[in-house]
């Protein structure tokens, strides 16, 4: 790990100002080769974008946990913050506002640069590669990019009703350069077709990902013999397990999923998620399935077996401890606000929310109340989970769901444990989007995606929680940072 590490610090560019993050010294871009000398070389690079990507800059706390939750004001706190009362009024004014919008922006073009470099010597070095890792790595890589840059602009762009695709959109990066107009934004019609293209590309790179030959069982299972026989044997290279940490083949058919569910072309979407959803390993083996009653029930709220794509967070316990089980400082939700949230007359056995699981209320010390603690990132008391789900399955069933397939919702509700009697009330498209409004609330608390639901359509108020806010279609883009509008 300490390896990793060192890689990391070596290729990323550290931005305290916009002209330094173009600034590659000599001494870094003569060790930056000598990284690539190897095979392991560049299996370090791409498991550095990976650590970057689940550090508290970005998926570890900031835009899963934070942002995109204060932006739809999920969290409630004793003690004001100032970011996310801002954040709440999507005001990014103040300091603490564009301080993170920074920070994250950064993180993700950084994390781009890395994978560009990566990029920029792998074809050229191609003997040095065993076991078909060539294709993985740069598969991955290729893949990876497209997927940030698809995040930074279901940030930063305006909603996809108001896109003019001969506007200014984001930066799309795809080389390391010393030039500043290597970074200028590129038109939104410039911008999709480059993430469509990357992730073709990254899909026929793929063809032969070992998520694709073994099941999940056997790549999670390294140096055991579960799920191993003859007619399914493990794979040689320890670089292809746990693909579900990794940007895998069905990774990309999920990006792929999201990106026309955000242009706007729900039957495509459709489509792609369905074959997330049927998807099989060599040997008939489904790969992922949707988490069940027995799940919760042992405290597994990120449903593991649903990641289609995860990071793994190995600072998970350091961090998000603090932000759910100070008594004092933590990020919560009223009682009142959840029962409303979590349909708890109607739907009592939700999976979920029954017996504690994802919200524990608790007595607090000096306290005349109980308050609420928030449990999904919880393994036990005193630590928390590692991956961090960036796609799950319960999405694909979502927007399947919406692009039509509206039996499949049934399969839903009985894996989250909800009434029957909802199962008649999706008579048109304002019932369905009703209901799909409800479940990506109560399905991804935490996660940060309920913003880009309510982006993507383009709502005019948000209802819950109480009082009602009214949203302009302004306020749903993000004002891109100082350091990139110098650019401009």
């Amino acid at each position: 790990m300490k390896k990793i590490y060192t890689i990391i610090l070596l290729l990323a560019i550290a931005l305290p100002s916009c002209n330094d993050w173009l600034d590659i010294n000599p001494e870094l871009e003569m060790r930056e080769t000598l990284v690539f000398d190897s095979e392991q070389g560049f299996k370090d690079v791409l498991t550095g974008a990976y650590i970057r990507m689940a550090t508290p800059s970005l998926y570890g706390l900031n835009t899963t946990v934070l942002l995109p939750e204060f932006m739809t004001r999920h969290w409630t706190r004793s003690l004001s913050s100032p970011i996310m009362t801002q954040a709440g009024n999507l005001d990014f004014t103040q300091t603490e506002g564009k301080a993170i919008l920074e920070t994250i922006w950064l993180q993700y073009y950084q994390t781009i640069i890395n994978l560009n470099a990566l990029l920029a010597e792998i074809d050229a070095r191609q003997d040095l590669f065993s076991y078909g890792n060539h294709d993985l790595i740069k598969g991955e890589a290729t893949g990876l990019r497209a997927f940030l840059h698809l995040e930074v602009l279901r940030l930063w762009g305006v909603t996809p009703r108001d896109m003019v695709m001969s506007d200014k959109a984001i930066p799309y990066v795809t080389v390391v350069t010393k030039n500043p107009n290597a970074l200028l934004s590129l038109t939104y019609r410039e911008v999709l077709d480059k993430i469509l293209a990357d992730l073709d590309e990254a899909e026929r790179l793929l063809a032969n990902d070992p998520i694709l030959l073994y099941s999940n069982t056997v790549l999670n299972s390294i140096g055991t013999t579960a799920g191993v026989n003859e007619n399914n044997p493990h794979p040689e290279d320890e670089f292809h397990y746990f693909r579900q940490v990794r940007f895998n083949y069905f990774a990309v058919k999920a990006t792929k999923a999201r990106y026309y569910s955000w242009i706007g072309n729900a039957a495509r979407a459709a489509e792609l998620a369905l074959e997330v959803i049927n998807a099989q390993s060599s040997d008939g083996t489904v790969q992922f399935t949707l988490g069940s009653e027995m799940d919760a029930g042992l405290g597994q709220l990120t449903f593991p077996a649903e990641h289609v794509f995860a990071v793994s967070n190995s600072l998970a316990t350091q961090t998000i401890t603090l932000i759910f089980n100070d008594a004092i400082n933590a990020y919560t939700q009223n009682a009142a606000q959840l029962q409303t949230a979590y349909e708890s007359t109607l739907h009592t056995g939700d999976s979920r929310f029954r017996n504690n699981r994802l919200w524990e209320a608790k007595q607090v010390p000096l306290s005349t109340g109980t308050f609420n603690f928030f449990k999904k990132y919880r393994e036990t008391e005193t630590t928390c989970v590692t991956d961090m789900p960036l796609i799950r399955l319960a999405e694909m069933y979502l927007i399947a769901v919406e692009g039509g397939n509206i039996d499949l919702f049934r399969t839903y509700r009985i894996a989250r444990g909800l009434d029957a009697s909802i199962d008649g009330t999706l008579v048109d498209d304002d019932a369905v989007m009703a209901r799909l409004e409800k479940e990506y609330r109560k399905e991804f608390y935490g996660e940060g995606q309920m913003f880009f639901f309510y982006k993507r359509l383009r709502y005019e108020r948000f209802t819950w929680p109480t009082p009602v806010k009214e949203i302009s279609a302004a306020s749903y883009r993000l004002p891109i940072p100082e350091s990139q509008s110098m650019f401009e």
